[in-house]
């Protein structure tokens, strides 16, 4: 009989376990259908788009790394910020996820696809309407979700030097700008210095 008692015990622990990660599974799906909606309600196709891309990778990343809480948890930050409107913040939790130790080939090339999609979704909701840079922000957000970076340097150094820009737009343009463009700065600086000369 102890022995059926303690079958009965394991057997109910496996079940109690089950529904634990169904609810943590639950709640993730819930937050991330909340984020698709949401930026399927602004009118922007294209945000709709990169909302749906980004979330799936994010379930294959926080899937292939399975109990790695730190992992976990940069996505549910990275989401949450994302949600509630604090872009900044996204940027700067999906960005820690590529440098996360201890990550297979596999899991960092999907921490960098998050990271990339992240960036699209920001740079296509914060400058789509910024005057003067459609071109530049269309090619910042196609090179970005096709994991192309190239093309997109040239675009990050334009959009981030554009006049019209508020200070939340720089505070994020420059963010991501440094991520994927470091030494934009002194490139633009440069630029700059060299427009002043006479001739120019």
């Amino acid at each position: 009989m102890p022995r059926m008692n303690r079958i009965y015990a394991f057997i109910a622990a496996i079940i109690l376990c089950g529904f634990t990660n169904l609810t943590f599974s639950q709640a993730d799906a819930g937050l991330m259908s909340q984020f698709v909606d949401q930026a399927k309600a602004t009118g922007d196709s294209q945000l709709g788009t990169i909302a749906t891309e980004l979330t799936g990778k994010m379930q294959a990343l926080g899937a292939a790394v399975g109990t790695n809480a730190a992992i976990t948890s940069m996505l549910d930050n990275t989401l949450k910020s994302l949600t509630g409107g604090m872009d900044s913040d996204a940027l700067a939790s999906a960005f820690k996820l590529a440098e996360s130790a201890k990550l297979t080939p596999e899991q960092l090339g999907l921490a960098k696809e998050v990271g990339n999609l992240a960036s699209a979704y920001v740079v296509q909701k914060n400058f789509a309407a910024l005057e003067g840079a459609q071109g530049d922000v269309a090619t910042i957000v196609n090179s970005l979700r096709s994991g192309q970076i190239a093309p997109a340097v040239p675009a990050l150094k334009n959009v981030a030097t554009n006049a019209h820009l508020t200070d939340s737009q720089k505070q994020i343009i420059t963010a991501v700008a440094d991520k994927y463009a470091p030494g934009w700065k002194n490139a633009a600086g440069a630029l700059d210095s060299i427009k002043k000369l006479p001739g120019f």
